[in-house]
């Protein structure tokens, strides 16, 4: 009897995914070689269009580099990625992020 009460109060131990509604937000970091932030924002929108609610430009001229931040609908994610991997095959995708509800758009 005591293994099977040390097992559940284990089970009970063990953190849990947090459950996201389908229709969250997401923010997607791209990375991507070139400092031609006008063309990128513009290749970027003729990619995904209004899937996308935001872009955050941030220009590293020193290393030849910008970091995009765009926010996303969950349920549009996997089409997003994909449209930007036809029109931005060089760029880097890092961590998505999910935006609370708290997360307003600017």
């Amino acid at each position: 009897m005591r293994q099977s009460s040390s097992l559940a109060i284990a089970f009970a131990s063990v953190p849990r995914r947090r459950i996201v509604a389908d229709d969250a937000w997401i923010r997607l970091r791209l990375a991507v070689s070139s400092t031609q932030v006008f063309a990128l924002r513009q290749t970027l929108h003729r990619a995904i269009g209004n899937m996308a609610r935001i872009y955050v430009v941030q220009v590293d001229h020193r290393h030849g580099e910008t970091t995009l931040h765009v926010e996303v609908e969950r349920a549009d994610r996997d089409a997003a990625m994909h449209a930007i991997m036809e029109a931005l095959p060089a760029a880097e995708f890092g961590a998505a992020t999910v935006l609370g509800a708290d997360h307003a758009a600017h």
